[in-house]
């Protein structure tokens, strides 16, 4: 499978993801893994906000702006670093995918 596709495949869902990981597990490619370690990092984020009270709503919509950002260059075939904290996802979920 192309490595954009993954890539996109990754972005839709958390199980898009695993199903995007599961098939790059089997034959590895730098973008999708690239993009794999960034979403891992927004659900991650997405999740956590939904534990801070009342301003959970501006916490998606921040996420949303990231995640959009992440999308589009998947669409571009680029890796582009999620602003602020895609250069930690890189370091932190290294051995992810």
């Amino acid at each position: 499978m192309d490595p954009k596709v993954k890539s996109m495949l990754a972005h839709l869902t958390p199980v898009g993801w695993l199903i995007a990981w599961a098939l790059n597990s089997i034959k590895k490619d730098s973008m999708t893994s690239f993009y794999l370690r960034q979403l891992l990092g927004l659900y991650i984020c997405f999740f956590l906000s939904s534990f801070i009270p009342d301003y959970y709503i501006i916490a998606w919509g921040f996420i949303f702006v990231l995640w959009t950002y992440s999308f589009v260059g998947t669409v571009k075939s680029s890796e582009n670093l999620v602003p602020f904290i895609g250069p930690l996802f890189q370091k932190w979920f290294g051995k992810i995918a």
